[in-house]
């Protein structure tokens, strides 16, 4: 009775992957262009029923003797393979603007993954007609950010891939140096983790534009350094002092996301040192918002208007990349000596320094010292954070115009003095 139920959980997921797929593309076909003549949808080789049941004769195939299941399988998939060819050959001149090959490969797909949940690969088999799912509902967006590349997008999104595919798998995953304070792997694994974050941020403002405004680059260039958004937005204000509101509502925006950002490194690599935080960067996160709000009433809606400037670069050169990952090296090294000669109190040093360029390489150090504990390292973090708030804020005050000091102090002298309250309470 059993193994009848497994069977049949199996079929019911492969069901709802066929439904799944066979629904959207159902509802694609319904979004194309009636024919002018017919005033009816174009003729289509699959839809949700063609794909509900293809899934399904995957799964069925799995349930025969194992004889014959491998030649069955095979002869259905080649079946499948040219009714999907003989179908796209029956609708491609139906349509002068759509003559993609994507419903027939969908289709083959489909019944694959109905046989792999035959074989008992059912969350493997969801998570990829997920994906399929997403790539075939977001084609537009994904068009359009195809069309917005450049050359040197190309180019560094090629680098992006060497540095995470190729390069990460065959660097020694040992510690080496003085004090084991290099591991290759480790450090690298940081360049690509901080990396896809630039990119991911990047590839965000590539498909919405900057038309929404300085705040939501405020929001995503934060992701990437909230340094770097500090000096550009202080600059544009100087250049443009009618955009002031929205610079400080972007400078404001990109400071406090550096925290959840913090939070997000921590709870990937050390829950504990993250449970620390939650009411520190709670808290803090909340001024910031505050003082968002502020800067909004004052005039905030400046921010929405269009900034036509250039898009920012893509912040995926290997130069950042290599870079980010020797200063992350020179930090791990000047831990281990510091927490050899001075304790803890030596982290904390480090911590001080380190965050007048960046937060991230010592969060990630202190979230992988298994010798440090939860409470020492959570103090680091936090000093790091005030430490470059406060390098911000001075460095916003100089290059900004004066008529902004007031609302740049108010956004962000909070946020760097709760930080240094809060690191004797963690």
């Amino acid at each position: 009775m059993d193994a009848q139920l497994t069977l049949l959980m199996h079929a019911m997921a492969a069901l709802g992957i066929g439904l799944m797929l066979g629904i959207q593309r159902e509802y694609d076909r319904g979004r194309r262009k009636v024919d002018a003549a017919r005033k009816r949808p174009m003729a289509s080789a699959a839809g949700v029923r063609t794909f509900t049941i293809v899934a399904l004769c995957g799964n069925l195939a799995t349930w025969l003797p194992p004889v014959i299941m491998p030649w069955v399988i095979g002869i259905g998939f080649a079946f499948i393979a040219v009714i999907a060819i003989v179908g796209y050959r029956e609708t491609s001149g139906t349509s002068e603007t759509d003559k993609g090959f994507t419903t027939e490969t969908a289709l083959v797909a489909t019944y694959i993954l109905g046989a792999l949940t035959g074989f008992g690969y059912v969350q493997p088999a969801i998570i990829v007609g997920v994906v399929i799912l997403a790539l075939l509902q977001f084609k537009r967006i994904l068009h359009r950010f195809s069309y917005a590349l450049s050359a040197t997008d190309i180019e560094q999104t090629v680098q992006f891939l060497i540095i995470t595919a190729i390069i990460l798998p065959l660097l020694p995953d040992t510690a080496y140096g003085p004090y084991a304070a290099f591991n290759p792997q480790r450090i690298w694994l940081m360049v690509v983790l901080i990396s896809g974050i630039g990119f991911a941020s990047y590839a965000a403002m590539k498909i919405w534009g900057r038309k929404r405004g300085l705040g939501l680059t405020g929001i995503l260039g934060g992701l990437v350094s909230s340094t770097a958004v500090t000096l550009a937005m202080s600059r544009l204000n100087r250049l443009h002092p009618t955009l002031q509101s929205g610079c400080v509502l972007a400078i404001v925006l990109a400071c406090g996301t550096m925290f959840p950002r913090v939070m997000g490194l921590t709870l990937l690599f050390n829950p504990q040192i993250s449970a620390r935080l939650l009411l520190p960067i709670g808290v803090i996160m909340l001024v910031g918002l505050a003082s968002v709000g502020a800067v909004w009433i004052r005039g905030g809606r400046e921010a929405q208007a269009e900034h036509r400037g250039h898009t920012p670069l893509n912040p995926l050169s290997l130069r950042t990349a290599v870079g980010f990952g020797l200063f992350y090296a020179l930090v791990v090294f000047a831990a281990k000596i510091a927490q050899h000669y001075l304790g803890n109190s030596g982290i904390l040093l480090v911590a001080a320094a380190s965050g007048i360029s960046d937060v991230d390489p010592i969060t990630l150090t202190v979230s992988h010292a298994a010798h440090l504990s939860a409470s020492v390292a959570s103090q680091a973090i936090l000093i790091a954070c005030a430490v470059n708030t406060f390098f911000k804020l001075g460095m916003a005050l100089v290059i900004a115009p004066a008529s902004a000091r007031l609302w740049l102090l108010a956004g962000l002298l909070p946020m760097g003095l709760l930080s240094l309250g809060f690191i004797l309470t963690v």
